[in-house]
């Protein structure tokens, strides 16, 4: 099944794919846009099945599923 992503969602996935316990204030800050703009990233992309969050909102991480 193929799945289009933007760009930010692209860039987060590799970001992520890095270093699973990014922020989304840090990944705001490294991508260049805002907090609410990440959480819309990550909600659409849990939507895709493409990452799932493991832990708590405080101690989790993001684990990237595909």
């Amino acid at each position: 099944m193929n799945v289009s992503l933007n760009k930010t969602e692209k860039k987060v996935l590799e970001l992520l794919i890095e270093d699973q316990s990014f922020t989304s204030i840090e990944l705001s800050e490294k991508i260049g846009v805002t907090k609410r703009t990440i959480e819309i990233v990550f909600k659409s992309l849990q939507e895709k099945n493409m990452i799932e969050r493991i832990g708590s909102k405080r101690d989790g991480i993001w684990i990237v599923i595909r």
